[in-house]
């Protein structure tokens, strides 16, 4: 592990100390979707899919959609 990886390490385990056990235990839900989906998580983005976050990253905030469009929109899109 080298020194920015211990920095990280360090942080998050001085978070998770004074972290409510409920949060504790959302936190090890989270976890085991990596372990039961680890084949899954190996993936990378299609070039379309790239420009596409491009594109909503250079938008002015003015101009960004409700969640529930864009879900709906990815949804329909990506099958997501």
């Amino acid at each position: 592990m080298n020194i920015s990886n211990q920095t990280l390490y360090q942080e998050i385990t001085d978070r998770l100390k004074t972290a409510p056990k409920e949060v504790l235990e959302r936190i090890s839900a989270y976890l085991s979707e990596f372990d039961d989906n680890k084949d899954v998580l190996n993936f990378e983005l299609s070039k379309e899919q790239k420009e596409s976050l491009l594109k909503i990253k250079e938008r002015p905030y003015s101009e960004h959609t409700e969640i529930n469009y864009f879900l709906n929109e990815m949804s329909e899109k990506y099958g997501i």
